[in-house]
């Protein structure tokens, strides 16, 4: 069953011609590419505000969702070893206990 939030992502995702899998630098891409299609120099004489209110909703849905699933994966971009943030990902690792590194 989906959820009201589920069926706006799905709805802004196709409003920009999206694949399902995506990034958040191809959402800002089909952001702009949309917007210049819909930008009342391009198109005298029509009222796009609605389209262009919807786009921006759009885009605002789907950006907020991919900021707030953002995983950090990079371990160093925090200060932190390998070992220090994969603990503070994941926590102690039971087959791991202690140092098994080898000299």
């Amino acid at each position: 069953m989906k959820t009201k939030k589920w069926d706006a992502i799905e709805h802004a995702r196709k409003f920009l011609k999206l694949p399902e899998q995506v990034t958040r630098i191809e959402i800002l891409e089909a952001y702009r590419r949309c917007c210049r299609d819909l930008h009342p120099d391009k198109n005298p004489g029509i009222d796009t505000s609605e389209e262009m209110a919807q786009l921006n909703m759009a885009y605002r849905t789907l950006i907020d969702y991919v900021d707030t699933y953002k995983i950090e994966l990079c371990p160093n971009e925090m200060g932190m070893s390998d070992d220090e943030w994969w603990f503070h990902r994941f926590g102690q690792d039971p087959i791991w206990v202690g140092d098994h590194r080898e000299e």
